[in-house]
């Protein structure tokens, strides 16, 4: 068994930066913040369903695959909101797959006439396996004539199982109609997610920041822009094990569409992952649709991050905001009351 440690280590370490990336290195976080912070389902008490596609490029043989689904469900009278996303992922190479379900309880506290603070709980349920058929062990390497036989006999092939765990999270929002601040953490249980039962692996507490502030660009109705035209900023930090991340994003709202870029910035061990991003986007009624996209750009050390584009679509079916539809604003209280 000690002959497979190494295996394994490096399969944990291969899935925990990966599954790191899949939950919370995406361009669109302003537009999906749950991912980051499960509170952001109760803001403003919405009512919405929405689905976002994510691909990251590693290189010109490798791709990660994500998808995305999210609801939420206000129960106003009671003063709080329920909320479900599953996360999604297959890396092609490795035939890796995991999935993650989160449910989450948000409650609204009002602290003033506009100001409101949105504590939450996230109960989550995940599941990774391989394709044990995509991995290539020492024996099937023939190396009098470089040719790879289909089948292994190596031991460590039948230790490779099915992994189920629990995840614990707990996050919190403060805002108003002008700016957002909020707090999460992930994996408070710190679950073991090792593929072997005899080398554990346990995923460390994740601990993000993150912050919002929107204004109106045209308040005096000028005529070079729309009536309902502004920006709005957004930034965070997450703390993960030995890494650090930070994204930013500016978006303009004009009418209907919106343009915005993020910049990303990831400092793991002694390189950086940095990347520059575009958002494209389009409400119409209910419904809000976006392509992203993030360019990578070449650290000073050669490393190359991974160009990621993700496809996303909301609908949102709070049925006490159809006179509000138009005015395409990001933070609101609206329907709180």
């Amino acid at each position: 068994m000690k002959k497979l440690v190494p295996l394994f280590i490096f399969l944990n370490c291969l899935i925990t930066t990966s599954a790191w990336s899949q939950e919370d290195y995406f361009v669109g976080q302003s537009r999906f913040m749950q991912k980051i912070n499960s509170s952001y389902l109760g803001v403003n008490s919405l009512n919405r369903v929405g689905v976002l596609y994510n691909q990251i490029r590693v290189n010109s043989n490798q791709n990660i695959d994500n998808k995305y689904f999210f609801g939420t469900l206000s129960f106003d009278d009671k003063n709080f909101s329920l909320g479900m996303d599953v996360n999604s992922f297959r890396i092609d190479q490795t035939g890796y797959a995991t999935t993650l379900s989160n449910f989450s309880y948000i409650y609204k506290l009002q602290i003033n006439n506009r100001l409101f603070f949105l504590p939450a709980l996230s109960f989550g349920l995940g599941s990774s396996s391989f394709n044990n058929s995509s991995l290539i062990f020492e024996d099937q390497l023939d190396r009098a004539t470089g040719f790879i036989n289909t089948e292994s006999i190596d031991p460590s092939l039948g230790q490779i199982r099915t992994l189920n765990y629990f995840d614990l999270g707990a996050s919190f929002i403060l805002h108003n109609e002008s700016f957002l601040a909020g707090i999460s953490l992930k994996h408070l249980n710190r679950p073991n997610i090792s593929f072997d039962q005899d080398v554990d692996y346990i995923k460390p507490i994740q601990i993000t920041l993150n912050g919002a502030y929107e204004f109106n660009i045209n308040p005096y109705e000028r005529g070079l822009l729309p009536n309902f035209s502004f920006l709005y900023t957004y930034g965070s930090v997450s703390y993960f094990d030995t890494r650090t991340y930070y994204y930013l994003s500016q978006e303009l709202q004009l009418g209907e569409f919106s343009l915005g870029i993020s910049q990303q910035a990831s400092f793991i061990s002694e390189f950086n992952l940095n990347n520059l991003g575009l958002l494209v986007g389009l409400s119409f009624e209910n419904f809000d649709f976006g392509i992203l996209y993030n360019f990578p750009i070449r650290s000073v050390n050669q490393v190359f991050s991974p160009s990621v584009l993700e496809l996303y679509l909301t609908f949102d079916f709070s049925k006490f905001r159809r006179n509000r539809r138009g005015l395409f604003k990001r933070l609101q209280t609206d329907n709180y009351f």
